[in-house]
């Protein structure tokens, strides 16, 4: 039953968030996208997460369409993607890049996720190949359902390929479930993100997951500054979704449906300063 209100309420509700969402005076009008075209990019990006398997909403695609919508085409920069399982998100991300005149750069492993490291909290809930789509799946959804020509794919361990990658990003996606794998993707994409630029993760229903944007000793380490914090740590952002939290209690609640997404900017802050005496 509680299953079965989700995906009612997900349906139902499509074109109002669509609105809600693609109706913004924010968009740059260099992309020309004019109330009938918002709502086709909006309805398709709506289709295919119902074509192909995504442990994301299309919600958060939306919101990252927004933000790239925003971004005025002037600022130089790809749209990086680390995560992509079937590609769903991915095909969506294309659509916009095409739009905005963007590479894509896909990473993946495209053997599923690593084998947990020690002292990574998350590894207990994964097992080594979980979330497994192959390059030749990725690339044949995209390709029927988005804009392949945008698209560059990345194969291997992100460890192996980030440090190689010197382009500035605009936006970045970050899909990649395990906190080791957080930190290598947050240290090696945020010196190529431009200032205003955003980075999104899906995991953001964790706490402790998400408190990597809020660690002092961790920005201090990597980077000599203070955290940059994180829009919706804890809960996602606020995208009509019915989720006080937290995540363990969610089986008792039928519409419960948290979406997991949450971002940070180049340039913002999330330290606490005030110290009285």
């Amino acid at each position: 039953m509680s299953r079965f209100l989700i995906r009612a309420h997900v349906v139902l509700t499509a074109p109002f968030a669509i609105m809600a969402i693609m109706t913004s005076e924010s968009i740059h009008p260099h992309y020309r996208m004019g109330w009938w075209r918002r709502m086709a990019l909006g309805l398709r990006m709506f289709r295919n997460t119902l074509r192909i398997r995504t442990g994301t909403s299309y919600k958060t695609h939306l919101v990252m369409a927004l933000k790239l919508l925003e971004t005025p085409p002037e600022v130089v920069g790809d749209v990086v993607e680390c995560g992509t399982w079937k590609g769903g998100s991915a095909a969506n991300l294309s659509l916009v890049c095409r739009i905005a005149g963007r590479r894509l750069k896909v990473f993946d492993s495209f053997q599923g996720l690593p084998e947990g490291r020690p002292g990574d909290r998350e590894a207990a809930g994964y097992a080594k190949g979980d979330y497994c789509g192959t390059l030749d799946e990725v690339r044949r959804n995209i390709g029927r359902h988005g804009a392949i020509e945008v698209c560059d794919f990345v194969p291997g361990w992100f460890e192996d390929t980030l440090p190689t990658f010197t382009s500035p990003v605009v936006l970045a996606f970050l899909d990649v479930d395990l906190e080791a794998s957080l930190d290598t993707c947050v240290r090696h994409l945020w010196p190529r993100l431009v200032e205003g630029g955003h980075l999104f993760t899906d995991e953001a229903v964790g706490l402790d997951y998400t408190a990597l944007f809020f660690s002092e000793r961790w920005w201090q380490r990597y980077f000599g500054r203070t955290p940059p914090g994180l829009m919706g740590a804890g809960t996602g952002l606020p995208l009509g979704e019915y989720y006080p939290g937290p995540l363990k209690q969610l089986k008792h609640h039928g519409l419960w449906n948290p979406n997991g997404v949450g971002y940070t900017q180049k340039g913002s802050s999330g330290v606490w300063t005030y110290f009285p005496d």
